[in-house]
């Protein structure tokens, strides 16, 4: 629809997909959230390797030889609906989302031998009221509703995030903007919408994700600047005391960045550490002496 944003489908401009889609219909499929700033499709790279890691690993695309032309049409779609968002909205920053799913398919599990996959690819505006939450930090809700387990999906960005919708639903108060999950263990894994990092004696702890959670692409350009300027970053399994007695914690993704927490609505507050301000001020370079190219994995 005109004024709110640019969906292609298949390449075409479209708001709508068959119902007997298998992305509709059993979440198969994966998608990619993607950051549209100043002209900048952001962190292109690791997005389209995470999306290739994931149309293999669900066997939407079965053949090696197969994969790359695949890619290279759905990058020429995102380059296609950013132009004609900004031809909509001059200037203004977006969010490319893009989702590929197997395609239309029979009834039931087993997917048809042969499937075209869907993909569509969308650029709408911007979220507003987020501006100043990097600089003042966020609050966040403990969940209650727990990661489910599986390690042969774990890291994936596939389509079926129930977890992350009764999660997100526990809390009504625009005050708090994210939420901590945890699985059943007791383990802290992420946010609903972000990667968690923990600062302690000015190193870095971030979440072992073995058995749930996202690789979060941000998550990874972040560790790559903490590596840069000599931080020493570990993986390992992380307790909710850990993340209480920790000098600083912040939360990252694709769209926000590095949210510092600041409160836990259990009482619990952290600093905004000059660490966490070091990599902010990173990051901002980073992106900023990105080159606007869509192109091959």
């Amino acid at each position: 629809m005109k004024g709110h944003g640019v969906t292609l489908v298949n390449g075409v401009e479209a708001n709508n997909i068959a119902v007997q889609d298998r992305g509709l219909a059993y979440g198969d499929g994966v998608f990619e959230t993607i950051a549209l700033r100043q002209g900048q499709v952001q962190l292109w790279q690791g997005h389209c390797e995470r999306l290739a890691k994931g149309l293999t690993a669900l066997g939407i695309i079965h053949h090696s030889s197969s994969l790359k032309p695949f890619v290279n049409t759905l990058a020429n779609d995102v380059q296609r609906a950013c132009g004609l968002y900004n031809d909509e909205h001059p200037g203004q920053d977006g969010v490319i989302k893009i989702t590929v799913t197997r395609g239309i398919g029979g009834r039931g599990y087993l997917a048809p031998e042969e499937t075209s996959p869907t993909s569509i690819v969308s650029v709408m505006p911007w979220p507003t009221g987020r501006e100043t939450l990097p600089v003042s930090g966020v609050h966040a809700h403990l969940c209650q509703h727990p990661w489910s387990s599986n390690a042969s999906l774990v890291g994936l960005k596939h389509l079926n995030r129930l977890d992350q919708v009764i999660a997100r639903n526990e809390w009504q108060d625009t005050l708090i903007h994210e939420g901590l999950m945890l699985n059943s263990d007791g383990l802290v894994i992420s946010g609903v919408m972000s990667n968690v990092f923990i600062e302690r004696n000015g190193e870095l702890i971030t979440p072992l994700l073995n058995t749930s959670g996202i690789h979060g692409v941000m998550a990874q350009h972040i560790r790559n600047l903490a590596a840069s300027i000599n931080v020493t970053i570990h993986t390992q399994a992380i307790t909710l005391l850990d993340v209480y007695n920790a000098d600083g914690v912040f939360l990252t993704n694709s769209l926000n960045g590095i949210w510092p927490l600041v409160k836990l609505d259990t009482g619990n507050t952290w600093p905004i550490t000059e660490l966490t301000q070091n990599l902010q001020a990173k990051l901002d370079v980073s992106l900023e002496q990105q080159v606007q190219v869509v192109d091959l994995c």
